[in-house]
Formats: C-alpha cells, structure tokens, sequence
C-alpha cells in the first residue's frame, strides 16, 4: 500500500535533531509503512549573505543520503530532496546550491519575509493584542507575493511548502485568522504553479502537533482544485525520526474529500503520480 512522506529534516538542518540521520530517518519510514520518503534538508538562503542560519552541509547529506539509497534499496524509495527557503531573497545562493548536487526533489518555501525574522520568533499574541489581525493579513499578502518570486527564481521546483506558515503560529497564539480573504492573491499564486506543474504541499505537521487543520486548510485546497490545480505532495516536516509517516493517512483523507488524487513523488529521479 502506498504511503508517503515528502517532507523531513536530518541533523544535517540548523534544527534537527541530533538522531535524526538518513539512517534513523529511513527506519522510521520502514516501521510506518511509508513506501517513499523525501529527505528536505533546510538550505535557507540568507544563511551565507547575512549569518543568519548555520550553514548547510551539503556534501556531508549528500554521501550519508546517497549510502542511504543503496542501503535500503527494494524496502523504500528514498528520494534525495532539499527545502530551499527564501529563495527570491538570495538567488544567487539557491543557483549555487542546486549546481552542486543532483537534487531528485525541491521544495520551495518562505520562512520570513524580506528584512524580517522567521515567524517562529514573532510574539503572535503580541501581535493581535496590539496591532490587529489586518496585520496579519498584510504579512500573508506579502509572503504569497514572495513565494511567486521563488517561483520565478528558481529553474528547478517541484512543489511549494506550508502555504499558510502563518497559520501554525496564529494558532500557538489561541488566536485564528481567515485567510480566504486572500483567495485573489492565492488564485494568482495557484495559476502560477499550474502553469508549471509544481506541485502544492499539504503539511501535517499541524495535524501531528494537534492543531486540528493541515496547512494549507481544506478551503485552501479546494480553491487550487477550483483553479485546476491537481498535484499534491505531502509532508509530515518532521525533525526527528519520531514523527515519520504521521497523519499522512489523515493528510490523504482531506485530500481525497475535495476530489484531489494525484500525489507527486520522484523514484530514481523520475517523477511519477501516485492515484490515492
């Protein structure tokens, strides 16, 4: 049966966990029943420009990732894949990036905006206590206009992360924004990506931590379908090997109630759509 998990960190990201290798992470996937694993390091771009992140050991995950292949070769499809985060920021770094390795899989993804810190560090509460959720609203409209930019930066992407990265934090805040008020600017984003068949990511991560809603929500992704937008991938954004193939199944439930059925992944470099 099939099951997969096409968005994961090593210790080889700034914040995996220190037993989270290829290794750790393909056993996990086994024990699950996934049957194609992405392992998406983080590469975020601001990292060299401005000393922003750790650096990303590139050629260290590539020789543990590529052992990995073979090692567990007829057990699972282990895909060699990358996040490459704030891409339209530093182009230049994500050119060099994908010049040095054959990256089977790409994720492109925004985790702060131009000039500002990751959401993770933003106090949310703070936000919605002293300014008001329109700013949020403002924030999402230029995060979708960022994430065309990595669209139009990057040669190579196969599918676009966490479209309402937002929402995870709103939610940790005890605070809840509508973003289908924004269906205009996200219909552009979705045409944007038909029209080069980059898959749309759903993330469990918020299912797996008990939010209650994957990102993006089910409204979101009936819009793309209203859009015609069809490819889906699916991640859990684990960082550890605990959480490998976690909510999937529910991932693919929402999926399929909004008449979506095609999955991406990448088998030996070559993409192929999985019907759920």
């Amino acid at each position: 049966m099939f099951k997969c998990d096409y968005h994961t960190h090593t210790r080889f990201s700034f914040d995996g966990a220190r037993d989270s290798t290829p290794d750790s992470l393909c056993e996990a996937a086994i024990a699950q029943g996934v049957t194609d694993l992405a392992i998406t390091d983080h590469f975020e771009c601001n990292w060299r420009a401005e000393a922003a992140y750790p650096p990303y050991d590139s050629d260290g995950a590539y020789k543990e990732i590529m052992a990995a292949k073979e090692k567990y070769k007829g057990k699972l499809n282990l895909t060699y894949g990358i996040e490459i985060g704030q891409a339209n920021q530093y182009p230049e770094e994500a050119k060099k990036l994908l010049a040095a390795h054959d990256y089977e899989f790409v994720i492109g993804s925004i985790h702060n905006l131009r000039g500002a810190l990751d959401f993770h560090y933003w106090d949310f509460k703070k936000v919605f206590d002293d300014m008001s959720p329109a700013y949020i609203g403002y924030c999402f409209e230029r995060y979708i206009d960022e994430l065309c930019e990595v669209i139009d930066t990057l040669d190579k992407i196969d599918t676009v992360a966490h479209l309402t990265y937002l929402h995870r934090y709103c939610a940790l805040s005890d605070n809840d924004y509508d973003f289908m008020k924004h269906s205009d600017k996200m219909e552009k984003l979705f045409k944007k990506i038909i029209c080069r068949d980059i898959a749309l990511e759903i993330n469990v991560s918020t299912l797996w931590k008990g939010f209650g809603f994957p990102m993006p929500h089910k409204d979101i992704l009936a819009l793309y379908r209203e859009c015609g937008g069809r490819l889906i991938t699916i991640g859990t954004d684990s960082h550890s090997p605990e959480h490998i193939g976690e909510c999937v199944e529910e991932g693919f439930n929402i999926i399929r109630s909004i008449g979506l059925h095609d999955i991406l992944v990448v088998r030996n470099g070559e993409k192929h759509i999985e019907k759920i």
